[in-house]
């Protein structure tokens, strides 16, 4: 049996529970927020974990991170998806900052500081005229910020030691599709109180004594990157104003190899097998990697597609083509779902039950 690790509030352990079904797997959902979970999941025997990451505020982030490293030592002898590093790495952008820095991996150059009278110190030197403000968690662009000049830059620190800094909230304006939103409310009306509790969560979530900067890099769009097991997905996020995050904009176009090559090198370096990775080009034919995140969305029922036809890149012999075909099917989690079997299969750990 597989135990779906369910977070304080999304709906990707449903994702999960609809990839079993259609797998004919057996599943248990185990609240890892409740003061119960460790009793429960020491109750039984279990084959490996789907884990649902937090990703919208940070006391629950750090509860699950820390939770599921407590499972991590206890089943080290069992497989975890995503993994518990590609999980520290969600929505954590400070954790982000510094795996990357750590690790040597061409990212936009990132600051993090906890001491305010540091952090004007820096803005006082710094060359550059834009700067990026992050908040360490919010995805969709929330909590990004263009500051533009050193008083905006110094105005953004003073909030953030006194009275903090919050991401934005209500309905993501940059998205667009408002006909299709509403009737998708319309239809479902339970999606209208999801949304107000989202937006209520975003709204509390308030970042304070501490900033993020980071040095803007000038683009026209961001390249994302999905790997999901040995299938890759790819397009471009859009501009609008001064960054992509966020807008939903999309260009289905497929990317160089040298693109390719680049993320599968960190994912298979790492042992990455469930990751989008977005990445500026740094207009020297290399790539700088601004975001990863485990768990993810797609705007349309696919990530990749070649002449208005969706489908997924595959390697072979050292090249890269592209393969027609349906394959993200209930936001990719069968295909999650998909790989992780495998994985089982291989081990020998799942034949009993498949």
């Amino acid at each position: 049996m597989l135990a779906i690790l369910k977070n304080e509030f999304d709906d990707n352990h449903l994702h999960w529970m609809k990839a079993c079904e259609h797998f004919g797997v057996q599943f248990e959902v185990v609240d890892i927020v409740s003061q119960q979970w460790l009793d429960i999941l020491k109750s039984k025997a279990w084959l490996g974990f789907l884990v649902c990451p937090s990703g919208r505020q940070s006391h629950f982030k750090t509860l699950y991170d820390e939770r599921l490293s407590i499972l991590n030592e206890l089943y080290s002898s069992k497989l975890f998806f995503p993994s518990l590093t590609e999980v520290k790495l969600h929505e954590n952008k400070k954790y982000l900052s510094y795996w990357l820095r750590a690790n040597e991996i061409p990212h936009p150059r990132t600051y993090v500081f906890y001491n305010q009278l540091e952090a004007k110190g820096f803005i006082t030197n710094y060359e550059q005229q834009k700067l990026v403000g992050k908040l360490n968690i919010g995805a969709s662009g929330k909590g990004v910020v263009i500051l533009r000049d050193k008083i905006n830059q110094l105005n953004y620190i003073e909030k953030a030691f006194s009275e903090g800094i919050g991401q934005s909230w209500g309905p993501n304006m940059a998205m667009g599709g408002w006909m299709h939103r509403i009737k998708k409310l319309i239809k479902d009306p339970s999606r209208i109180k999801k949304r107000l509790q989202i937006y209520n969560m975003n709204r509390l979530e308030i970042q304070k004594d501490f900033v993020i900067f980071q040095e803007y890099i000038e683009h026209k769009f961001e390249w994302r990157v999905v790997r999901i097991g040995d299938s890759f997905f790819a397009h471009q996020k859009t501009k609008q104003g001064d960054k992509a995050s966020g807008t939903k904009g999309i260009e289905y176009i497929i990317p160089s190899d040298n693109l390719l090559n680049f993320v599968r090198e960190v994912t298979e370096t790492y042992g990455f097998n469930c990751m989008a990775i977005d990445l500026f080009e740094d207009g020297m034919g290399g790539y700088l990697i601004n975001e990863m995140q485990c768990i993810f969305g797609h705007v349309q029922s696919f990530i990749c597609a070649k002449n208005d036809r969706p489908g997924r890149l595959l390697t072979e012999n050292g090249g890269w083509f592209f393969q027609e075909g349906v394959f993200n099917e209930n936001l990719s989690y069968n295909l999650r779902l998909e790989t992780f079997l495998d994985f089982l299969q291989n081990e020998g750990a799942f034949r009993s039950e498949r």
